[in-house]
């Protein structure tokens, strides 16, 4: 007289299905760090590199120096050249590479 217990497979594959899908994408996530060799890291690759000293940090270029130049009239004219570049340059951006073979382990 009891009604009998019934056991859908869709549910429960659709939900698996997309579990899989979201942990794929998930461990396949890229970021905009590039790699020593050119491409784009993974996370897990950026983890990899942060624990094992593989990151490598470009350095700042540092400013062009004032010209320098003989005739007094071409010198100040080029100073002020130089001094409106200087006001309108923007300092670069840090720009961090990831070095996947990097051995050296995290000292912590």
């Amino acid at each position: 007289m009891r009604a009998l217990e019934r056991h859908d497979f869709w549910p429960g594959f659709a939900a698996a299905l997309a579990g899989m899908i979201v942990a794929f994408c998930g461990a396949r996530h890229l970021t905009s760090v590039d790699t020593v060799s050119g491409s784009t890291a993974s996370e897990i690759q950026l983890v990899r590199a942060f624990s094992s000293s593989g990151l490598q940090y470009a350095s700042r270029l540092a400013p062009p120096a004032p010209p320098k130049l003989e005739d007094p009239a071409a010198e100040a004219e080029a100073l002020d050249r130089w001094a409106k570049q200087q006001a309108n340059a923007t300092p670069p951006s840090w720009k961090i590479r990831v070095d996947t073979a990097a051995k050296t382990p995290c000292p912590t």
